[in-house]
């Protein structure tokens, strides 16, 4: 809630305190948003009339809304001081504080100003919401009622108790809360986006959908877009909407999550593009049959997949997630080949379908050529090269097919001659190839030495470990997805986990985090962009996915990460502490998970916390059984041999009961396939293990990374737990629900003050 300076407000005028034309001209210069000089003409009236408590006032608010927070509160203190019976004072000051995370204070100052002025809607609320971030629910609740007593019509009360209510899991009276809020106030955003998410927790996606468009339509907020994809990945679409396309190709794009989430529904509306279609399907027919371009594309299929944005964005942004589309996209590869190597060199034409072509080139390098090629194809590949280097070596005019057709088999940056390619003009279709797979690498190569290594890696489970990632660095990802902006890390906790009790534990600002096993940098980034004024140290084992992240960290100007090389293992020697620590996905790569565990530990300041990731025992059966199957055939770990292993999984899927193995993201591209299925050291835990791991050493479980609606699944299996804390009980609800951590136990913890 942003406080707001009112003339109103202001006490009488008297002798000895500032003039009215003074008061009206910092009225006007505050209300026109000129913060900076409202902050100069109040500070000098504090020095004219320092016993007069409007002038800090006004002095604080203008700092506040500067972004000043901390010199804000000096003069608020002080304008609360010299006005105790004023609630306005007391009030201002209580936002002040909260926006500080300062809420013990920020709730005495409220119960102040409430003591004042007992039926003031807007204070009541404003201690509703700091009670409610303290995590005194029921007491937050009372406060929204009493605060709706007053003034019924008060639309951020509505809202408020709307979220009290979700999170004791009253959904239905948390809708009707929502629905009274905008009622009274349409265009509200958070209640918009707070309604979108209920009903997709309710199962009805396309409810939500038409709310969320709704409130994007009044503010593209991260919490919209954020919304708008978990709506979009539980919609079964059966009929086109251009508008949904349109928010796609965004979200794809800037984009508005990570693009794999939202590759299954982009291909479910691509499906239902009836020329796109037939090509699927026609493929899926013939396969493994090559097929030509007439039989595969038909009269029009290559006009119409050229002139569907949607496919276009989703090769240009993540791995597709469809085995029937790659099927269809690795015949439509050969066609291309073909069609570049039937092209003379003087035929500069501007080629039918090169738009869908580049793409289907950058799908390509992003998968990491996981698609099946024959010898056949390699072999009119290299005699491709052979063409576009003698072409380059004379200078003679070069179709932009051949260069697109050999990106979709290796990357540029391979060949002997890629210099020579940027010695020519090209069209925009070949030029982002060009950034793709020559300029971005080569940035790689020279940040890898800029990278200081901190401990030299010895262990040798780890550095087979860093051989896997160096060779592929997991995952390769195009754009971030925006994190938004916490105010701190205990508020931000408190909404993630409402019900839960836990220490505020982090005291000071800047806060330390550290992230063991950064990979790509996809965490540290997001991180750095949700705890903005944070101080990072992300290390990793492998240079090549340091390099990338930190490629991606220059790209989007962050400045508070530090990368470096180490072996986690060895962190212990750090002479460094830190406030949260994070290692997803990382121990269970461990020769011994809980030795890592414990290595780390230590450098976790008291009440601080540790966000951590394991693979589940339950969860990765099938996983377990196509590792079985792969050992068993002998397929090596190289680009060769996870093509076949990959094709060889396919044929056997309903003989070999893999379960959704083969539909998970991770299938659809070799570091991830590798990682997922080929990976040199892999463990899998238990929850009881881990809940006796946490007690051993004394840590508190704050609760899982998981989607809403398993929580609330949760919550009716175990209504004696609401704040979803007890792991024998989460035991239960896995083994009833075995793939719920398919992806990995996600969870935070917090160390004892």
């Amino acid at each position: 809630m942003t406080s707001v300076f009112t003339p109103q407000k202001f006490p009488p005028l008297s002798p000895g305190k500032p003039g009215p034309q003074e008061m009206n001209k910092l009225m006007a210069l505050f209300n026109g948003g000129q913060y900076t000089e409202a902050a100069a003409v109040a500070q000098a009236l504090t020095e004219r009339f320092p016993n007069h408590g409007v002038g800090w006032n006004a002095w604080g608010m203008a700092l506040q809304q500067l972004g000043r927070k901390a010199d804000a509160l000096l003069p608020m203190r002080k304008a609360a001081e010299l006005s105790p019976d004023n609630p306005d004072a007391h009030y201002n000051l209580g936002i002040a504080l909260q926006d500080s995370g300062l809420l013990d204070e920020a709730a005495a100052s409220f119960k102040n100003a409430t003591r004042l002025s007992p039926e003031d809607a807007e204070i009541l609320n404003a201690l509703g919401n700091t009670l409610q971030e303290l995590g005194r629910a029921d007491e937050a609740e009372s406060l929204y009622r009493r605060a709706l007593q007053f003034r019924p019509d008060y639309a951020l009360a509505h809202h408020n108790l709307s979220i009290v209510l979700k999170d004791s899991g009253r959904l239905d009276d948390a809708v009707a809360s929502c629905q009274r809020a905008l009622q009274y106030q349409p265009d509200l955003t958070g209640t918009l986006n707070n309604l979108a998410l209920l009903l997709c927790t309710q199962g009805k996606p396309d409810q939500a959908l038409d709310i969320i468009k709704l409130s994007l339509r009044h503010h593209e907020s991260a919490e919209a877009k954020s919304i708008f994809v978990a709506c979009i990945k539980r919609m079964q679409f059966t009929h086109d909407d251009s508008e949904i396309r349109a928010l796609m190709v965004r979200a794809l794009s800037e984009p508005w999550s990570r693009p794999g989430e939202l590759a299954r529904a982009s291909i479910n509306l691509i499906r239902l593009n009836p020329e796109i279609l037939a090509c699927i399907s026609r493929a899926a027919r013939a396969w493994p049959r090559h097929l030509s371009a007439q039989e595969l594309f038909g009269s029009n299929g290559l006009a119409a997949i050229s002139a569907d944005p949607l496919l276009l964005a989703l090769l240009s942004a993540a791995p597709n997630g469809d085995i029937g589309v790659e099927h269809f996209l690795t015949m439509a590869r050969r066609i291309m080949l073909d069609s570049a190597i039937g092209t003379n060199a003087s035929e500069n034409k501007i080629e039918p379908g090169l738009s869908f072509y580049s793409a289907l080139a950058r799908q390509c390098f992003i998968n990491e050529y996981v698609f099946f090629q024959t010898a056949a194809e390699i072999r009119q590949v290299h005699e491709l090269q052979d063409k576009l280097f003698s072409a380059l070596n004379s200078d003679t005019a070069v179709p932009a097919l051949w260069p697109i057709a050999i990106a979709a088999y290796f990357p540029l940056g391979s060949l002997a001659f890629s210099p020579k390619l940027q010695e020519k003009q090209w069209p925009e279709a070949v030029a982002a190839l060009l950034v793709q797979q020559l300029i971005e690498p080569r940035e790689e190569l020279q940040l890898r030495t800029s990278i200081p290594c901190l401990y030299r890696i010895e262990d040798d489970v780890s550095l087979q470990v860093q051989n896997q990632y160096e060779e592929n660095p997991y995952p390769r990802w195009i754009k971030a997805a925006p994190a938004g902006n916490a105010k701190n890390v205990p508020g931000y906790l408190r909404q993630r986990f409402p019900l839960v009790s836990f220490e505020r534990g982090i005291k000071h600002n800047p806060i330390d985090i550290l992230i063991a096993g950064c990979g790509t940098g996809q965490h540290s980034i997001q991180l750095a962009q949700l705890f903005q004024e944070a101080k990072i140290l992300a290390v990793d084992l492998s240079l090549s996915s340091l390099a990338y992240a930190r490629r991606k960290t220059i790209e989007l100007g962050l400045t508070t990460i530090e990368y470096a090389q180490a072996d986690l293992l060895k962190l212990g020697n750090l002479d460094r502490s830190f406030d949260i620590i994070e290692s997803a996905g990382v121990l269970h790569h461990l020769a011994d998970p809980w030795a890592g565990w414990r290595e780390l530990l230590p450098l976790l300041r008291p009440g601080g916390f540790m966000m951590l990731g394991f693979y589940s025992e339950i969860a990765r059966r099938n996983i377990v059984k196509a590792r079985k199957i792969i050992s068993e055939r002998g397929y090596e770990s190289t680009v060769d041999g996870i093509r076949q292993c990959r094709q060889d999984l396919i044929d056997l899927d309903d003989s070999a009961e893999l379960g959704t193995t083969l539909q998970t993201a991770d299938f659809f591209s070799t570091s991830t396939c590798r990682d997922l299925l080929f990976h040199v050291q892999e463990h899998r835990l238990t929850l009881p293990a881990i809940d006796t791991f946490l007690r051993d050493h004394h840590l508190a479980f704050l609760g899982f990374e998981i989607e809403y609606e398993v929580l609330q699944s949760y919550k009716l299996r175990f209504p004696e737990d609401p704040a979803a804390c007890d792991l024998a009980r989460w035991q239960i609800y896995e083994n009833e629900n075995p793939d719920t951590f398919i992806g990995m136990y996600q969870f935070w913890i917090q160390k004892p003050g």
